[in-house]
């Protein structure tokens, strides 16, 4: 049967599937007491991991879904994220500090640079954006050397990212999470990762709904008598694919956390990787994205 949890590079145990709490672009948002609501039903439902991010601007509904439910905050595997603007030594320890006071928390179990960046008016100094990118790792490495995260990680990074932290000869992230369903396999991506003992973490594993109504999901789903949701959030683990699927339906979380009862075949995994179309449903990190100071960048 498959794993409930996933071991990564420095021994700290993460559960292989957790909530997503990304609304950002969803045309029906719930309000904050919705969510809030949704939160806690998962963490009624059993799900232990709880991931979310800076510019979800929800991480204030979090810690108050977790104070309200009277579950030990240890018991609780939760997980944020730097937004780029924060990047930078000082400015990142000052941001974990305001994402812990947002979630009412004095430790987060994963710390993620959310994405890679780049000084805006900068386009050509390759120089000054890989120390940008390496001063922000070093005060994730402080943080965890003070044990204030229980573990540190990178999102949307790709192989030339994490070659530089390599070659600075720096602590090799536990996590790296990015879109990852049949459409989008990042197959070269979760090989890299794989081979350096960096923990690949999918998001959008339903592919925003594109793959429920796939003819060789919908067979599977009729064979294991399991929705396609289930079939899809099963292969992700069945390939060693720890998961973040998000909804603030109640009856969907409940859906999504009933994976664990049954396995898709070896042929039947290898059947869903030949599904690939290099299909993105998410934002696409190989394109610039300006904001204040900071081009997001491939």
């Amino acid at each position: 049967m498959l794993k409930k949890f996933v071991v990564l590079n420095n021994g700290v145990s993460m559960p292989s599937l957790g909530l997503g709490t990304s609304l950002r672009n969803k045309p029906n948002k719930v309000d904050n007491q919705q969510f809030v609501e949704s939160v806690k039903h998962a963490l009624k439902t059993g799900y232990r991991h709880i991931d979310t991010a800076k510019c979800y601007n929800n991480e204030h509904l979090i810690g108050q879904a977790i104070k309200e439910s009277n579950i030990d905050r240890k018991d609780i595997f939760l997980v944020t994220k730097l937004f780029p603007d924060d990047m930078g030594f000082d400015k990142t320890l000052k941001a974990f500090d305001k994402s812990c006071k947002q979630l009412q928390v004095d430790y987060i179990d994963l710390y993620l640079i959310h994405f890679p960046a780049k000084i805006r008016g900068q386009n050509n100094d390759v120089e000054k954006s890989r120390q940008l990118r390496l001063d922000t790792w070093k005060a994730l490495e402080k943080l965890y050397s003070d044990g204030k995260c229980r573990a540190i990680g990178v999102s949307n990074y790709m192989p030339r990212h994490l070659e530089e932290i390599l070659d600075a000869g720096m602590t090799v992230p536990s996590v790296n999470q990015c879109e990852f369903h049949p459409y989008y396999n990042n197959k070269k991506l979760y090989d890299y990762c794989n081979k350096l003992g960096i923990q690949f973490e999918g998001y959008s594993p339903l592919g925003k709904g594109n793959l429920l109504n796939d003819n060789i999901v919908l067979d599977l789903s009729k064979k294991y008598s399991k929705s396609c949701a289930q079939i899809l959030l099963n292969w992700s683990l069945r390939n060693n694919v720890a998961t973040i699927p998000g909804s603030t339906n109640h009856e969907r979380i409940e859906e999504n956390s009933d994976i664990f009862d049954f396995s898709l075949s070896d042929e039947d995994v290898s059947l869903l990787w030949t599904l690939n179309k290099n299909e993105k449903v998410s934002w696409d990190p190989t394109n610039f994205i300006q904001l204040n100071n900071i081009c997001w960048i491939p």
